[in-house]
């Protein structure tokens, strides 16, 4: 009778640590910068909040992808396709966007990985009138804890991109 008992409250207390832990892992989740007239120069157009789905098929599958790291441009294996992504590696190699902008005519996102809060000193300025046309979002990945007002005054983009961040630790 005592092992039956016994094996009802550990049962329990594993369902009890299942639920919990995924309770916990929402924390991680990818924020977006809200529609703020600090963070737009203009208004071109609105976005619907409705199309985050396009935003998490560029971010997580595979797509024809330039890396930037370094000051140096390392072209994805598959150099035939035009370029969708456009990710820095390190907060300090923005100058390349000045030499090679034709390059990146059809990239719909840029993902930047700032490693510590030093990196928000490089302030990034991304408008259409800079050669991206096509440009939808921006993802930056914090390896520290960061908040909206940071990311606000690290990038300035148009009102039609959206500027999405999240906080993770690298293992």
């Amino acid at each position: 009778m005592i092992n039956k008992s016994t094996f009802a409250f550990y049962t329990f207390l594993f369902s009890v640590c299942i639920s919990f832990s995924n309770l916990t892992a929402q924390e991680n989740a990818i924020y977006e910068v809200s529609d703020g007239s600090s963070m737009s120069k203009s208004s071109s157009k609105k976005v619907t909040q409705n199309d985050r789905a396009d935003f998490y098929e560029l971010a997580f599958k595979l797509h024809a992808t330039t890396y930037v790291e370094n000051n140096s441009i390392k072209k994805s294996s598959n150099s035939e396709a035009s370029v969708s992504k456009l990710t820095f590696k390190d907060a300090k190699s923005f100058n390349v966007l000045n030499q090679s902008i034709k390059d990146f005519n059809d990239v719909e996102l840029i993902t930047i990985i700032l490693k510590n809060e030093n990196d928000l000193n490089n302030k990034l300025e991304l408008t259409q009138d800079n050669g991206f046309g096509n440009l939808k979002y921006i993802y930056i990945k914090c390896y520290f804890k960061c908040n909206e007002q940071q990311i606000r005054g690290f990038v300035t983009s148009d009102a039609s991109i959206r500027v999405f961040y999240k906080t993770e630790t690298p293992s």
